[in-house]
């Protein structure tokens, strides 16, 4: 019905929108974006590049900034115990994936 339609307009959505414009903080190997207006009118899917770039992340917002409503609840359903092996990118996992670390590898290649 109209719940189902709706459902399959806002995953068209996400990936209309969210592979044309918003930004790519991570090198991921498609052209997914970051999309604020997505994220809020998407049923929370707008962190599409992060989603793209740590495909196995339970957190997709993956900033302070970047609100991620489904998170709090894994976090809540976690601290309940109805939620185990919670997985998120660490710190070295982002940095491996940023822009800056992958231009820096690449003009490091060129001078050598």
């Amino acid at each position: 019905g109209v719940r189902t339609a709706l459902g399959t307009h806002n995953s068209f959505m996400v990936n209309s929108v969210c592979h044309t414009w918003g930004k790519r903080p991570w090198n991921a190997k498609d052209l997914s974006k970051n999309n604020w207006a997505v994220n809020l009118f998407g049923h929370w899917e707008g962190w599409h590049n992060n989603h793209h770039a740590f495909e196995f992340s339970a957190r997709l917002g993956l900033e302070w900034w970047q609100l991620d409503v489904p998170w709090y609840i894994i976090q809540l359903l976690e601290y309940l115990g109805f939620a185990t092996e919670v997985k998120v990118p660490t710190e070295i996992q982002k940095l491996k994936m940023s822009y800056k670390t992958h231009n820096e590898i690449h003009q490091r290649e060129k001078e050598c």
